[in-house]
């Protein structure tokens, strides 16, 4: 069964990929670079060396969902709320194209202010698809530990560019009524890359 996973150029989302191919799951992958993706690119590498099989990487730059989350967020501390918001909408629409059947994220609960159980719930209300989490009762420990036998820790600890729209008091309680999910994405996806990796 074909899914989509988010990957970032973190440790976490790699390791979510991981788990999902062990799973026998036919995995693609979606990165909204910020950085030249050359790392990611690596980390994918890596993921399909475990799997044995070719995959695909959609490639979209980052500043394109920034720019949207400044025409629709009134209030700075959901910023990354609605950042998330218009990841999973993009990446239904990918799925939706490739028949895959849900979304991969490398979530885990309450590392970030994006992944509490409320701003998690909003996020979900987004999208009519599935959304995957197979880290989410994991911790930081546990998340390296099972990188490091994935392969992909030492790639994903390389240096890149961190988010700058991150607010400086982020909100960890969104609640539905203050967000809008039926945010249009199209535009984001215009020209998005495509790149087949595999071994």
């Amino acid at each position: 069964m074909k899914v989509l996973s988010l990957i970032s150029d973190g440790i976490d989302s790699p390791v979510a990929a991981y788990f999902m191919i062990k799973r026998g799951m036919d995995v693609n992958f979606l990165h909204f670079h910020r950085d030249p993706f050359g790392k990611v690119r690596k980390v994918v590498e890596k993921l399909c060396e475990v799997s044995g099989e070719q995959t695909v990487l959609y490639l979209i730059p980052h500043e394109r969902v920034i720019g949207l989350v400044a025409e629709v967020c009134d209030k700075p501390r959901l910023t990354c709320v609605y950042c998330k918001v218009i990841m999973l909408r993009t990446a239904e629409r990918i799925c939706k194209e490739i028949g895959a059947k849900a979304v991969v994220t490398g979530d885990s609960l309450g590392q970030v202010a994006s992944q509490t159980i409320s701003n998690l719930y909003v996020e979900d209300s987004a999208v009519k698809i599935p959304v995957l989490r197979p880290l989410i009762g994991l911790d930081k420990v546990e998340i390296v530990k099972i990188a490091r036998q994935a392969g992909t820790y030492e790639l994903s600890i390389l240096p890149s560019k961190p988010c700058q729209a991150v607010p400086k008091k982020p909100a960890t309680a969104a609640k539905l009524e203050e967000v809008d999910l039926s945010i249009d994405v199209s535009e984001i996806l215009e020209g998005v890359r495509v790149e087949e990796i595999g071994v």
